[in-house]
């Protein structure tokens, strides 16, 4: 079987063959001629350049030729690869650079992160054959719609800001491209998934990576936790901020399955890992993770009511009693490990600690300020690239590594009102609105058990993102963006697959009779 692999239809093209030979001879020949160069060496900083080459040529070559690794790659890498640095610990997970440029860290001066050359290979490898096919062979999907609208209004609020903006200062592209890449990589990787995750094995394999990944994201917050507890410092945070995304979603997908059916042996590694995934989540004090969970689970609610209704009716009591409970153990001993959730929920009605109250002091002033700038230009807003001003002072965050603190907030979704104006708002939730309300419907319509876990997993992902992104910087953050993309074009797939195997199932019913 040789040519590109058609994305939609599962099969080769004849046709595609000169194209794709063409295309893996030249990346072998370049390969071994860089190979040739590395072994006689050239200078000093030569052998670390070609070997940056060597190693990119073969990743291209590898995602040409099997494009479905990019997005194994992406969710895989999202998951586990810190965008950010840790403070206090230094995992190896912070030193892959897969989120920053080249330039960075190489002396190969391209300002591309190694996630973007990844996200462009798979996209380049989605769309040629389609073009060569005039299109026929790409997959647009249920959301691709509110995706392009939204696309649309991000392109156009970084052409405001660049042309001329609302802010208080001069453009700045490297602002504007903090702002806006993550929604890029957002639409890229839901091209990707939807294009890419055509049968029943390549979702597999994603499920079963989203699984695995998490699990061992929570064993290395064990381990870290012991750094912590044996240099004796008080950490902020023992995991990326972005992490309590990922574990949710891991709650979430394990709740579905013990409710809703699905792989069993993928019930019974989650189980195993569990341990470990909630130790790391209460270990690495995000308050926005305990509001943001209770959201996705109240989805998974809203599914069983629909479905079951005894079975909901039998549960809720228990929570509700387990619930009251743990707050009356917990409410005044909110400095234990246990006692993290029942912190989130006391803050809002009285600070238990001076890092909270700071925290909700400076949240006050940047809401000012996001209220202020919202008013300033409800309709437009102040575009990409472009400071917001600054009605009440805020501290500075520059010493925190948070250089763009003056263009992007922590609320992240006043934040797309106040840059993308009143359009882009509510290209946003047309957006996450059609996401939610695909989930839920798919997962009512589906007859497959593990595709209606997924896909309730997934609305309840969609609502935890907004949560999360109301207290912190959900958005702008590259891991769970490019995660929510895959994972809305995994969405969108479902029905086909679910079509798929009652075909299937029809077939085998017509053998057996015959």
């Amino acid at each position: 079987m040789n040519g590109l692999w058609n994305p939609s239809y599962g099969r080769y093209h004849i046709w595609q063959q000169p194209w794709d030979l063409a295309v893996t001879g030249l990346l072998l020949l370049a390969a071994l001629a860089c190979a040739g160069l590395l072994a006689i060496g050239l200078s000093a900083d030569t052998p670390l350049i070609l070997f940056i080459i060597i190693a990119g040529l073969l990743c291209f070559a590898m995602l040409w030729r099997w494009p479905v690794f990019s997005v194994y790659l992406l969710v895989f890498s999202a998951l586990l690869i810190n965008q950010w640095p840790v403070p206090g610990i230094e995992p190896i997970t912070d030193k892959t650079h897969l989120f920053r440029t080249l330039s960075s860290f190489t002396p190969v001066q391209l300002p591309m992160t190694p996630a973007e050359m990844i996200l462009g290979v798979g996209l380049l490898a989605v769309l040629l054959p389609a073009l060569g096919r005039r299109g026929s062979g790409f997959y647009r999907g249920s959301l691709f719609g509110p995706v392009i609208f939204f696309l649309l209004t991000v392109i156009a609020s970084a052409v405001f800001g660049a042309d001329r903006g609302t802010g208080t200062g001069p453009f700045m592209v490297q602002a504007a491209w903090a702002e806006a890449r993550s929604f890029i990589y957002l639409v890229i990787c839901y091209v990707l998934a939807a294009n890419l995750i055509t049968n029943r094995r390549r979702l597999h394999v994603v499920t079963w990576i989203i699984i695995l990944t998490i699990g061992l994201k929570g064993l290395q917050g064990i381990s870290h936790y012991l750094v912590e507890r044996r240099i004796g410092v008080q950490l902020e945070s023992i995991t990326g901020h972005e992490d309590v995304i990922f574990f949710g979603t891991f709650f979430l997908l394990l709740a579905a399955m013990l409710l809703f059916g699905g792989d069993r042996r993928q019930r019974i590694v989650m189980l195993c890992l569990l341990a470990p995934v909630i130790f790391t989540e209460l270990a690495t004090s995000r308050r926005i993770a305990f509001f943001s969970l209770p959201f996705g689970l109240l989805i998974i609610g809203v599914g069983l009511f629909q479905t079951n209704r005894r079975l909901f009716f039998r549960i809720a009591p228990i929570v509700a009693i387990l619930l009251v409970t743990y707050i009356g153990i917990f409410w005044n001993r909110t400095d234990t490990l246990l006692g993290e959730p029942a912190r989130a929920f006391r803050s809002q009605v009285g600070t238990t600690s001076m890092r909270d109250e700071r925290s909700d002091a400076w949240r006050d002033l940047e809401r000012e300020n996001i209220t202020g700038n919202i008013r300033s230009a409800p309709l437009t807003g102040l575009g990409f690239g472009r400071p917001y001003r600054f009605y009440v002072p805020e501290p500075s965050l520059v010493s925190s590594g948070f250089i763009y603190w003056t263009y992007i907030t922590h609320n992240a979704i006043y934040w797309v009102w106040m840059k993308m104006g009143a359009i882009g708002f509510i290209a946003f939730w047309l957006l996450l609105g059609s996401a939610i309300v695909q989930g839920l419907t798919s997962f009512r319509k589906l007859s497959d058990s593990t595709l209606r876990v997924l896909a309730i997993t997934i609305a309840g992902l969609v609502v935890m993102q907004v949560i999360f992104s109301y207290g912190d910087l959900g958005l702008t953050y590259a891991r769970p963006m490019i995660f929510l993309g895959c994972m809305l074009g995994v969405l969108v797939r479902l029905p086909d697959l679910d079509r798929a195997a009652d075909h299937s199932r029809l077939e085998q019913t017509v053998m057996d009779g015959v």
